[in-house]
């Protein structure tokens, strides 16, 4: 279901764009997080601008991207302390471009167009990482046949390495070993893998089938739901970083060993803002459902 949200998203972000709408929008974001936050204009814009174009619910999924926006720029100054004072105007006249259309129907078709490279590259990664996934725990159930732990997977790994940091992030305990295993599909694989087995065990509750293996229940409840739709909101996953390095790179060559050295930190602080925007979500849950 998410290829053709995809291609909705993109053809209505386009033609927005066109009308200017998206402009204004990222430059009064960006304006209200220089001045809240004291960063610089550069940096605002980038990062408001990644809540509309960058890479369940979609209600929990653009909230979460809007509030990802702070929580990324606060981390990154954590991470990476600025030591000199800025020669940036606060006041600068930033202009942002208006694309190539001539009309709407062109910024639309446009749109469409330019869907085609994302949602091929998203089939494409859910194709790979789930065939690496079940390649890699089928060598682990046969490292474990050897053991007697026939059950032993990548998953369940995760879930035992990842489970504390759900229930702090407010997950319930019983539902923290399913979280955890999500947080560490999403960290190691994608988010694309994560949110794929997220739909599965939201299907479980709404179709009605609360099932239970060995006593654990293996739905979610709502409340862990919404923890875990912000939680895996993010690219920071060790499978993105090749991309983002790439991407950046290409724009300026000349920095390629200042993006990579820091490629790992950013991925590090990445995790920590989704993780901060689960936190804050959590105190708007209900916590009986």
């Amino acid at each position: 279901m998410v290829l053709p949200i995809v291609i909705f998203f993109s053809t209505t972000i386009s033609i927005l764009y066109y009308l200017g709408f998206i402009q204004w929008l990222i430059l009064k974001i960006g304006w209200i997080m220089q001045m809240s936050m004291n960063t610089s204009p550069t940096e605002s814009l980038v990062a408001a601008g990644n809540i509309f174009v960058g890479q369940v619910p979609a209600a929990h999924l653009l909230t979460a991207s809007v509030m990802s926006a702070p929580a990324a720029l606060a981390v990154a100054k954590l991470f990476w302390p600025e030591v000199e004072t800025l020669n940036i105007a606060t006041k600068s006249n930033l202009k942002l471009d208006k694309g190539e259309a001539k009309n709407i129907i062109e910024a639309a078709c446009l749109g469409a167009f330019a869907s085609i490279t994302l949602v091929a590259n998203i089939a494409v990664n859910l194709i790979a990482f789930l065939a690496l996934l079940a390649f890699l725990n089928a060598v682990l159930s046969w490292l474990g046949n050897m053991f007697d732990e026939p059950r032993l997977s990548f998953e369940l790994i995760c879930s035992y390495v990842f489970m504390p940091l759900a229930f702090l992030m407010g997950v319930d305990w019983n539902d923290s070993f399913m979280v955890g295993e999500l947080l560490g599909v999403k960290t190691f694989f994608n988010e694309f893998v994560a949110y794929e087995r997220l739909s599965g065990l939201i299907a479980k509750r709404t179709d009605g089938n609360l099932e239970y293996v060995d006593g654990l229940k293996q739905y979610l409840s709502i409340r862990s739901e919404a923890i875990a739709t912000y939680a895996l909101c993010g690219f920071a996953n060790f499978g993105s970083i090749g991309i983002v390095i790439g991407g950046l790179s290409s724009l300026a060559p000349q920095r390629l060993h200042d993006i990579t050295s820091v490629s790992v930190r950013a991925l590090i602080s990445g995790t920590v803002a989704s993780f901060m925007t689960a936190c804050v979500a959590v105190i708007f849950c209900d916590p009986i459902t």
